[in-house]
């Protein structure tokens, strides 16, 4: 969906008023501030014609830059054994790791290794029509449920054997 122009200038005007308040680590605004227009264009596709914009946008905002924090800060300058886990918990979530550091869902390498032409190729072929969907979402960076993503990879295990 493309933005009006009348659109675009309440998108600049509420990321120029919320953006500085959500720096953190190494984001400074402009850092913030790119990925602010990103999320604004991205909720476009949500917005309800009934309801303001300007409310819409900023509260959409609000929320995905304090799930961006959450999901990107780690705090390195303190030495604490527990602010330790604590970040080694959070980046083992962002990898699909256990709390001690085993993998518990996949390599990283799947995704890597599922994007080659050849093995998606192998895999159009060979997955069945229901797994389908769920291979083009993960492709495509969209999250799915660890249970249908665990299936996922052990059914591409399975197909592409020796290749794997």
């Amino acid at each position: 969906m493309q933005p009006t122009t009348e659109q675009l200038q309440t998108i600049i005007k509420v990321i120029d008023r919320i953006a500085p308040k959500y720096t953190f680590g190494y984001y400074d605004v402009d850092d913030i501030k790119q990925e602010s227009y990103i999320i604004c264009l991205e909720a476009l596709s949500k917005y309800d014609n009934y309801r303001p914009f300007e409310n819409f946008i900023s509260k959409h905002l609000s929320n995905r830059l304090k799930t961006l924090i959450r999901d990107k800060y780690s705090r390195s300058n303190i030495d604490s054994p527990k602010h330790e886990k604590l970040n080694q918990n959070k980046k083992n979530l962002m990898d699909l790791k256990s709390s001690d550091g085993t993998y518990t869902v996949c390599d990283d390498d799947i995704i890597d290794r599922m994007s080659t032409d050849e093995a998606i190729e192998i895999l159009m072929q060979e997955l069945p029509p229901s797994m389908r969907n769920n291979f083009y979402r993960l492709a495509n960076g969209v999250s799915i449920q660890s249970s249908k993503k665990q299936a996922l990879f052990d059914k591409v295990k399975e197909i592409l054997g020796e290749n794997w």
